[in-house]
């Protein structure tokens, strides 16, 4: 027997269940039972003491505690505290007063889970960008603008900097080693405050212009494409370029090739006359003299080109 129209009129008012629908509220559920699971539940001190029991190496990081959030879910340490060790080197702990790590949109290049990690370090606000993919991580530091009087503990306060200055970095690791690297900082008002260096009382340097500019070219070897520091009103004015290898987990050590030039002010010159006696040595250029830096990152060494 044939359908009535009315029939098939009532056929579309028919709502027919959604398999999308469906899976939609089973993955919230479980979306928030995961999340009220980690909000009650005393992850920050089992956390805590897995890390004092299963961590006995030199690398053993401490916390006061972790917990998760509900707005723009994400994890929150507090109070992180990073042996030196862990960056291979000596000295008191570096302080961390908290990171959140935000969980963001997949990756294609490369392929994987990325995170937004901010942290506030000595009074330094860093928001980085984390993402880990099938043998590699890459790590993204997009404009990022430090003080850098901020991070004088970090030396320990045997080197201090002031000044501002942008950076932007995207680095691809696979494994210890770095396959891609892009970096650039600028500043327009670095300064090296006056201090003693190795028994040398270095004077007040308002250098003004800084900018470096470096790309890998392959394994761990990177292109230095431009290195200017000052300005025409500069006491100090450099330009370099070259090739440093770096040596992950030695950065000081890492051997530099660099070549270029450098200029100093007549009342530089006559506040500090052993400069005269240092470079005399070198050929000059209108005024600039002709330089290679040899050596390691740590402890260049000069001499001719």
């Amino acid at each position: 027997m044939a359908a009535t129209v009315t029939e098939i009129n009532s056929l579309d008012e028919i709502q027919y269940k959604s398999k999308f629908k469906l899976f939609f509220y089973i993955a919230l559920c479980f979306f928030l039972f995961i999340m009220a699971f980690f909000n009650f539940f005393p992850i920050g001190d089992k956390l805590k003491g897995f890390i004092r029991t299963k961590l006995t190496g030199p690398c053993n990081p401490d916390f006061d505690e972790i917990h998760l959030e509900w707005f723009l879910p994400k994890i929150v340490v507090s109070d992180l505290s990073l042996p030196s060790s862990c960056f291979n080197r000596q000295g008191p702990p570096i302080k961390l007063a908290y990171v959140t790590i935000n969980y963001q949109l997949i990756n294609f290049s490369p392929l994987g889970l990325p995170f937004r990690v901010d942290t506030l370090i000595y009074g330094q606000p860093l928001s980085v960008y984390f993402v880990q993919g099938f043998g590699k991580q890459m790590i993204r530091l997009k404009d990022q603008k430090i003080v850098l009087s901020r991070l004088d503990a970090l030396s320990e306060g045997k080197f201090k900097l002031v000044g501002s200055i942008l950076t932007d970095l995207s680095a691809v690791m696979e494994g210890q080693n770095i396959s891609s690297l892009s970096f650039k900082a600028s500043s327009k008002d670095f300064q090296i405050p006056s201090q003693n260096l190795s028994g040398f009382n270095l004077p007040n340097l308002k250098l003004n212009q800084f900018y470096i500019e470096a790309n890998s070219l392959g394994g761990s070897r990177v292109a230095v494409e431009k290195l200017i520091i000052g300005d025409i009103d500069s006491p100090v004015r450099a330009n370099f370029k070259g090739k440093i290898d770096i040596q992950t987990g030695a950065v000081n050590f890492s051997p530099i090739d660099l070549r270029g030039e450098v200029a100093f002010s007549e009342s530089f010159r006559q506040e500090v006359p052993i400069v005269d006696m240092l470079f005399q040595s070198f050929n000059k250029k209108d005024n600039f003299y002709q330089i290679r830096l040899g050596g390691m990152l740590g402890a260049p060494k000069p001499s001719a080109p």
